[in-house]
């Protein structure tokens, strides 16, 4: 299939379901599976943690161990699911400098199977904003909310109020200590300006 799609003239990104779990098994086996697809011409190995239940200090080692054999011929990609509540964090962890990875898959509001997938809203202005990642829909940000909204109301949801960065209490102070500490200083109680999201 593989090399149908290539003939085709495709860019193929292969997902390697179940990659940290059987990474975690049997790491030769899974590094030999990413080695099939990239020497069949894949251009991207998506490392995918299925079932949601790795923990990003997991996620850092084994993405840096795929990024250090792979990392100069494809581009390597995360996949999570929220199983555990981590996709966000182990997407981060993932495209931190430090493990590599080029490419994080998700969501908009984390939308998916079972508890989700990784969120697309907090991951996209954590990069940019925290871990200075130079990301080419840096310009954008200012839309995420109407987006994440958008997407609520076309599958007729209620938004998620606590939602970080997209949320209608993300940036709202209501506490008497709260409040007359961002009188004297925001960013006490704030992590980033809400009107760079």
């Amino acid at each position: 299939m593989l090399v149908l799609l290539l003939c085709a003239g495709r860019t193929v990104f292969v997902d390697l379901e179940h990659f940290f779990d059987g990474y975690k098994f049997d790491p030769d086996y899974a590094i030999q599976c990413c080695t099939a697809a990239a020497d069949a011409g894949a251009s991207g190995l998506v490392l995918c943690d299925t079932n949601g239940g790795s923990m990003p200090w997991e996620i850092q080692s084994m993405t840096s161990q795929a990024v250090k054999h792979f990392g100069g011929l494809v581009t390597v990609g995360v996949h999570g699911h929220n199983d555990c509540g981590m996709a966000v964090a182990n997407s981060v962890t993932a495209a931190r400098t430090r493990a590599g990875a080029g490419m994080i898959q998700g969501t908009i509001n984390g939308i998916g199977e079972r508890t989700g997938n990784a969120d697309l809203c907090p991951i996209v202005p954590t990069l940019a904003l925290h871990v200075n990642s130079t990301l080419q829909c840096r310009n954008n940000f200012k839309e995420i909310t109407s987006l994440s909204r958008f997407v609520d109301e076309t599958l007729n949801r209620a938004p998620k109020g606590a939602a970080p960065f997209v949320g209608k209490s993300a940036f709202a102070h209501k506490g008497g200590l709260h409040v007359a500490a961002m009188e004297r200083l925001p960013l006490s109680y704030q992590h980033v300006d809400p009107l760079d999201v």
